[in-house]
């Protein structure tokens, strides 16, 4: 924008220098010229001045534009001196519209392209001293350096303050962009992991109901003592998911916020899960884990869900194991099984429930790792995060 013209927005400071130097120079005339021959045209010539800059000012955006704009006022200048040169009146009274076209020329364009304009001005306001080449003619032209230059000062100040609220506004657009994408990114986000707490809790325990019903289905004609008893704990499974439900869209909170501890609340996932599916579960757990915010609190706990969720979905398991370990730099969740292996669950690999651990594994600087086990069979699926006090070091 430094290098080329600069409409300023605000004329406010221009109309009140232009239209005071036109008032200046009318009145002077008024009192100069005394006859109407004299009177009229110079009243035109001012009128016409004024015109132009009202009309035409605003459109100055290109060098042709500009180059016709200053032609006609400076012509109408050089004819109001004239005319006072012939009735032998010092042009030096009718100055004020040439320093009104100095801080014109000065806010359009940079300082070095108003440069040979500054000059041209210079010349018509010093021609009596050129004139006269005497020591006051001298003294004279370097005294018209200091108005020229100070009109030009306040002309480039007017500019730069004009760039400045540009480039101000500018910037301010782009906060304003880069605000609305971060909400946008948030809102995305939110919905995201607002998917996963659903898929992660209540995906899990509507599908142990899922298993209770089926094998109440079965036990109704020969044992219905036993189906009831299984119906019964789903009643109590799917009572949970409401109320897991229910706090997953009211707060999001984790099951373990105010609760257990994370080895307390595997412990109790595993049994649960054992006794609604009747699929042998077991757990191990260090004897001293270090203490974990809830963030890593949950997502561990979300990766055993989800680990045996998909065992019972797709394993076709006996056992289930699940092992909590850490060390100085991690903290490592695994869960495996003796079923049917990883060529079962290729196809499912882009699911839900793992991509979401995946992301939760992301987002604490972790990763998640699913594998088989060609020895003991089954699939194990790892889940490490390092430690926060590691992650937050700086």
């Amino acid at each position: 924008m430094n290098n080329q013209i600069v409409q300023p927005r605000n004329l406010r400071p221009l109309n009140i220098a232009t239209y005071t130097g036109l008032s200046l120079t009318t009145l002077i005339g008024l009192i100069v010229f005394q006859d109407s021959a004299t009177q009229i045209p110079f009243l035109v010539l001012c009128a016409i001045f004024g015109l132009v800059y009202a009309f035409r000012f605003r459109a100055l955006t290109t060098s042709l534009s500009l180059i016709v704009y200053f032609s006609i006022q400076i012509s109408i200048q050089i004819a109001i001196f004239i005319a006072v040169t012939i009735i032998g009146y010092p042009s030096d009274g009718f100055i004020f519209m040439l320093f009104v076209l100095c801080i014109q020329l000065t806010v359009l364009l940079p300082i070095k392209s108003a440069i040979p304009g500054l000059v041209l001005f210079y010349l018509i306001f010093s021609k009596d001293a050129f004139l006269n080449l005497d020591p006051n003619g001298i003294v004279t032209l370097i005294f018209n350096i200091i108005p020229i230059f100070f009109v030009s000062v306040l002309g480039y100040s007017l500019r730069q303050a004009e760039i400045a609220d540009s480039e101000k506004e500018r910037l301010l657009k782009e906060l304003q962009a880069a605000q609305n994408q971060l909400q946008e990114l948030a809102i995305t986000e939110e919905r995201t992991r607002l998917s996963r707490e659903l898929h992660d809790s209540l995906g899990h325990q509507l599908t142990v109901a899922v298993v209770q019903l089926e094998g109440a289905q079965r036990l109704i004609p020969t044992k219905p003592d036993q189906a009831s008893e299984m119906i019964g704990a789903m009643r109590e499974e799917l009572k949970n998911a409401l109320a897991d439900l229910r706090r997953t869209v009211t707060a999001l909170r984790s099951p373990i916020a105010n609760d257990l501890p994370l080895e307390s609340a595997l412990l109790t996932l595993t049994q649960s899960f054992q006794q609604n599916t009747g699929l042998a579960t077991h757990l191990s757990a260090a004897s001293t884990l270090p203490e974990l915010p809830e963030p890593y609190r949950l997502a561990l706990y979300r990766a055993a869900q989800e680990g045996l969720t998909n065992i019972q979905r797709h394993a076709d398991a006996q056992h289930a194991w699940i092992n909590l370990e850490a060390d100085d730099k991690q903290i490592t969740l695994t869960i495996h099984d003796d079923g049917k292996g990883l060529d079962q669950l290729t196809e499912k690999r882009s699911g839900v429930g793992l991509i979401g651990l995946g992301e939760r594994a992301s987002q604490l600087g972790g990763e998640l790792r699913l594998t088989t086990q060609p020895e003991a069979g089954g699939t194990k699926l790892t889940f490490i995060l390092p430690l926060p006090e590691k992650r937050e070091t700086k």
